[in-house]
């Protein structure tokens, strides 16, 4: 699915991409993608851009954040 605009919070990722961090774990069903910062700014980038996504593909996904 194309998206008709930049997604929340691309565009701040894409400039602070360097403050991110991306780690991939294996999982039973299939994949974990953990973001990591500890820029505030990029973090609220990072929460904007998971919303977008969640919202745009109705993935049913909770959009509340938690820690872990």
């Amino acid at each position: 699915m194309w998206h008709n605009k930049l997604p929340d919070g691309a565009a701040v990722m894409k400039k602070e991409k360097t403050k991110i961090r991306y780690t991939y774990e294996q999982t039973s069903n299939g994949g974990l993608v953990r973001i990591r910062t500890s820029d505030p700014e990029t973090l609220k980038a990072v929460h904007e851009f998971l919303r977008f996504q969640i919202t745009e593909h109705q993935t049913g996904d909770t959009t509340e954040i938690s820690k872990s």
